[in-house]
């Protein structure tokens, strides 16, 4: 495999990991809300969280991986494009996630 198509399926990942993720966040809170307490919703959430910190660490490695090869090539290349995209369904999961625990005291 050459290296623009490794580095435009990692950026391609990230993205759809990014919008799963976000999916995945208002399934959650849809569950916790019509759920209420139980283990079906502590379920749920442990899902979310462990799919959060996988796309968190997966957007690293590609915006680390992306950054050095467009750097090389002295070009931004399409993985680089996809992550950057793939960034703020992220960031808006880990922010509300802070929200509330903030506002909830714990």
């Amino acid at each position: 495999m050459d290296e623009t198509r490794k580095n435009s399926s990692l950026g391609m990942t990230v993205l759809i990991a990014g919008y799963i993720t976000f999916i995945c966040w208002v399934l959650g809170i849809f569950l916790s809300v019509e759920i209420g307490i139980g283990w079906q919703s502590y379920t749920a959430v442990v899902f979310f969280m462990l799919l959060l910190a996988a796309s968190g660490i997966l957007f690293l490695i590609s915006l680390i991986y992306n950054i050095q090869k467009s750097r090389g090539n002295r070009h931004l290349s399409k993985g680089l494009v996809f992550t950057i995209i793939g960034f703020p369904p992220i960031a808006f999961c880990y922010t509300a996630v802070l929200v509330k625990a903030l506002t909830e005291g714990h």
